[in-house]
């Protein structure tokens, strides 16, 4: 390949890491701290950074540091507005926080990771869940349970063992067989349930999305401080999941 070619695009990588770097800790870091966590050459950050900087992707504080710039929010509109699946799906939410009480979420699949896209916990609900756009654990929810269940069992290994099984809670699923083993059930329900294991005391059930082509694009459900999983108001939240799922699913052209 052309040196000429290569380093550019090189250089648009080491840029995108530091982006990265900046939206996961979603708070404005120094010149110092940039450099130490990307283990890249200061002077290279700091070129990168300046780039980044005059086209309002990276902004700085009075204080020196360095924080996501307007022009990333502008994109995110953009890309939003393009997801119409959010405004598509939010008066399901609406009704399915109505009939449960719960907080009602929809999710997507990216990069090995759960993307909260929408939420509503309405005018009397409890807001239970991270704020949209925050990334959840695959092994620890009900969301990334119902992606894991969609794979073989090869697939799922390889993904936890890339990713890892943290504890969250007392009750995190942190054994590979004993997953593996959930996911059976998970498959034979047609839903995922969580009992506690990435936030203690909350409760969920997720069922799948699919879109026009039969893929499983989304998860939707309902998060909230639900008493036990085998209680009645829970077993109510769960068919009023699995129903709003292939209400949204039609919506979409899906057809079983």
């Amino acid at each position: 390949m052309n040196p000429q070619v290569q380093a550019p695009i090189h250089s648009v990588g080491k840029a995108m890491a530091l982006l990265d770097l900046l939206l996961e800790q979603r708070r404005p870091m120094s010149l110092a701290e940039l450099t130490e966590r990307s283990g890249l050459p200061k002077s290279t950050v700091y070129t990168l950074l300046s780039s980044m900087r005059s086209y309002s992707y990276i902004e700085q504080k009075p204080d020196g540091k360095y924080f996501l710039g307007v022009r990333l929010y502008e994109c995110g509109r953009a890309v939003s507005a393009q997801w119409d699946i959010s405004g598509a799906a939010r008066p399901y939410l609406e009704r399915l926080t109505e009939l449960t009480g719960a907080t009602a979420v929809i999710t997507y699949l990216a990069d090995g990771h759960i993307i909260n896209l929408e939420q509503f916990a309405g005018h009397a609900g409890v807001q239970v869940l991270s704020e949209v756009g925050t990334r959840l654990p695959l092994h620890a929810t009900a969301q990334g349970k119902l992606y894991l269940a969609a794979c073989t069992d090869a697939e799922v290994r390889s993904v936890l063992h890339a990713q890892g099984m943290p504890p969250f809670t007392p009750h995190t699923l942190t054994d590979e067989e004993a997953l593996l083993e959930h996911l059976t059930l998970i498959r034979q329900n047609g839903y995922a349930i969580e009992n506690g294991e990435y936030k203690i005391g909350l409760r969920a059930v997720c069922a799948p999305v699919f879109d026009r082509d039969g893929a499983q694009r989304y998860a939707v459900g309902v998060v909230g401080l639900f008493r036990r999983i085998d209680s009645r108001e829970f077993e109510e939240a769960i068919a009023c999941t699995v129903d709003t799922a292939r209400q949204i699913s039609a919506s979409l052209g899906y057809r079983a």
